[in-house]
């Protein structure tokens, strides 16, 4: 894209009409997403499918550890990207040029961290979580295979955020489309075919993570960015990574946290039932979070929209664009919810087929997911405060609701209730955060009006 072409764009973003720029940015977007939400779901198939349900386990214990993968590759790019946007509003063309380089060196360094504590430690991690036999076999090779790939993972989805954040999703979304093909291919190759078992299907995606990785760095290095790199901006900037690590910190926080909350879970489960509870559990994550695809999908979109607007000071346009938005998530995200309210058994069986789910199973998958429809509201909090550099805010709420609300509420439902009380206690503590987010975020709206006002001011 030249830099007429980012131009043209930037303006839309600044004046178009926000419905037609909603479904603009977030037909593509709400499609990368899907198809990037859609790869660990495959990868489920392929699991309880060609492997077992012991492969399904072992993924399951290995997920939170990946997510803090996740979260440290989201602090440099939610964290560089919120940066670029406002930027890209201010016009400040000088800090733009430095972005890049300084997040690709700490991807480097981020991600040769974590490959070689990953690596070294996987079978004290998964037996932490509480994996035992051959649940916990699965689990550590599946890690370890994993995290050999992490710098891949880290500098490709990293960099991807860059691209998002200057409102280019279509071209975000053919990367995530050569990655999903890539990873569909090398499953069918490395599980079905070749029987490589956890071992392939975590090869696949590392594989395919590669070509993905490999797609946005050509892109950076070619003539088709706004942003020319070259050798003297490839450099780590001191004051870049205050700013980053400041604004990031909430994404590298909540999955920290999430591990915490996921050890807490996965222990009572394992207490109060039996593996197979456990792999109802990761079953029901794995659909439930499918439900999340279209609504990353809108909160991705709506990013450069709040940053470069906020980077303009067009604080009514923030709040307009917000409600637009936020609506049609939520419209959409309960559609998608009937659905698996309605048929949950044919849900779940696509994960664990030839499995006789009992009335308490279903009950279960029904209450983890009863709030999916308000579940919105907390994504688009933690997107707008970390847009307008105030990611602190963020972490300061999951990290409280972790310590007072999840963490308490489990234990104390499960002592009481068994199994279904984790349920309960994962669902009353969501209930609890949205309602206190909600009004962070009005009360962000009312200083929004008052900064609007000072602007205008002659």
């Amino acid at each position: 894209m030249t830099l007429q072409q980012q131009s043209q764009l930037t303006n839309e973003i600044l004046h178009k009409n926000l419905i037609q720029l909603m479904f603009k940015l977030s037909i593509p977007s709400i499609a990368g997403k899907l198809i990037l939400g859609l790869t660990p779901f495959i990868d489920a198939l392929f699991a309880g499918q060609f492997i077992g349900k012991a492969a399904i386990g072992g993924i399951t214990l290995a997920l939170p550890f990946i997510a803090i993968i996740g979260g440290l590759t989201d602090l440099i790019g939610v964290g560089s990207a919120s940066i670029l946007s406002r930027d890209i509003g201010s016009g400040d063309i000088k800090s733009q040029s430095k972005i890049f380089g300084n997040l690709l060196i700490m991807g480097i360094i981020i991600s040769l961290t974590v490959t070689i504590i990953g690596y070294s430690f996987a079978e004290e991690l998964i037996v932490f979580m509480g994996g035992h036999g051959e649940v916990a076999s699965v689990g550590r090779k599946f890690l370890q295979t994993y995290v050999l790939g992490s710098v891949f993972s880290t500098i490709g989805i990293a960099c991807n955020y860059l691209i998002k954040a200057e409102g280019k999703l279509k071209i975000s979304m053919i990367f995530a489309t050569i990655y999903f093909l890539a990873n569909l291919v090398l499953d069918t190759l490395f599980v079905s075919i070749l029987h490589w078992e956890i071992t392939g299907l975590a090869l696949a995606t590392v594989l395919a993570m590669a070509t993905y990785c490999a797609g946005v760095l050509t892109y950076y290095t070619s003539r088709k960015n706004s942003a020319k790199i070259n050798k003297k901006t490839l450099t780590l900037s001191g004051s870049l990574i205050i700013q980053v690590l400041s604004i990031g910190s909430s994404s590298l926080i909540i999955p920290v946290f999430s591990l915490i909350q996921s050890f807490v879970v996965l222990k009572s489960i394992s207490h109060y039932g039996t593996q197979n509870d456990i792999a109802l559990y990761g079953a029901t994550l794995t659909l439930t979070s499918l439900t999340f695809i279209p609504l990353n999908g809108f909160t991705q979109a709506l990013q450069p929209v709040i940053g470069i607007n906020y980077g303009s000071r067009n604080y009514d346009r923030i709040k307009k664009a917000y409600l637009i938005f936020i609506i049609c998530a939520i419209g959409l995200v309960t559609l998608f919810w009937l659905f698996t309210q309605a048929f949950p058994k044919t849900f779940l069986g696509l994960v664990l087929p030839n499995i006789n789910f009992t009335e308490n199973d279903l009950l279960n998958f029904r209450i983890l997911s009863l709030l999916i429809p308000v579940i919105p509201i907390f994504p688009f909090y933690a997107m707008l405060f970390q847009s307008i550099g105030k990611g602190k805010i963020v972490s300061t709420i999951f990290l409280l609701n972790s310590l007072f609300f999840y963490i308490p509420l489990i234990l104390v439902f499960s002592k009481i209730m068994g199994v279904k009380g984790i349920y309960i206690g994962i669902i009353t503590s969501n209930f609890l955060v949205i309602l206190i987010v909600f009004m962070l975020t009005c009360r962000q709206f009312i200083q929004f009006n008052k900064m609007q006002v000072k602007t205008n001011s002659p």
